[in-house]
């Protein structure tokens, strides 16, 4: 019967509405990079984390902590995004464009940025703007790749339908699709972490200034998306699993009734 082990398809379903959730919280969370922030004018250990838009410093200036926002800040005429804190649009743009040149802004999170262009850095502590697009367009990809999957998961769950597109065979590959642009956030985040010198500068002025000793991770936010991926190929498994197993199953016997030798055929 065609209803059989449907089982399948609602754990499909099931999983694909936690891969969406991954994804999401992936996306809004402030924990891709976390860092522990050590000084000899600190009181303690202070940390620091951010996301893909925003990001928050928990500073031990004294026993009771300070807390300030930062905020993903691009200038794409120079190809760079970075973190900054300062209270005014206008000064966080002025603050990343000078990063941008090798320039160093001044500390703090007030409202103006001054500029010090005495020993201008080589290597500017930015995120290249190319990079950052690039990395949001294919998670909201990934999460809108995600989202069709469940939606055609459940449709399989309630009904048969006929073309291929809306049926298991689009469920399977929409599910590798995810799962593929899911590996390639992981890949592309995790490389452009390693090689860029993202590791040392974080994309911070506090940090590329040398003013804290970091020690950063990469956070669950990041870590999450791992989840996500697993999710969809656990997906591709169940498909193909109930595919082998239904062409296991025996035919369902066939029934052939002899009008003519029935016993209730009547004759007029």
């Amino acid at each position: 019967m065609a209803v059989t082990r449907r089982g399948f398809i609602y754990s499909a379903f099931i999983l694909s509405v936690l891969c969406v959730l991954c994804i999401i919280i992936s996306i809004i969370s402030d924990s891709w990079v976390s860092v522990t922030l050590s000084a000899a004018s600190l009181e303690r250990d202070s940390y620091l984390k951010y996301g893909l838009f925003s990001g928050e410093l928990e500073l031990y200036n004294l026993i009771t902590p300070t807390y300030a926002t930062f905020y993903m800040t691009c200038v794409p005429a120079l190809n760079a995004c970075a973190l900054s804190c300062k209270t005014e649009e206008e000064a966080r743009f002025i603050e990343v464009e000078a990063m941008a040149q090798g320039f160093w802004p001044s500390l703090g999170c007030g409202a103006t940025t001054e500029i010090d262009t005495i020993a201008p850095s080589d290597n500017p502590p930015v995120i290249s703007f190319a990079f950052y697009v690039s990395l949001l367009t294919i998670i909201f990809l990934q999460l809108l790749l995600g989202i069709v999957s469940g939606g055609l998961a459940i449709v399989n769950a309630c009904k048969n339908p006929v073309e291929p597109a809306l049926g298991l065979p689009g469920c399977l590959w929409m599910n590798l699709a995810t799962a593929v642009l899911g590996v390639i956030v992981l890949l592309l985040f995790g490389l452009y972490w390693l090689i860029s010198g993202l590791k040392e500068h974080l994309a911070v002025s506090y940090i590329a200034q040398g003013v804290f000793e970091a020690a950063p991770t990469l956070g669950y936010s990041y870590l999450i998306l791992i989840t996500s991926v697993l999710c969809n190929l656990v997906n591709v498994g169940l498909i193909e699993l109930r595919v082998y197993l239904l062409e296991r199953d025996p035919p369902s016997p066939v029934i052939e009734v002899d009008n003519h030798n029935h016993s209730s055929t009547l004759s007029y």
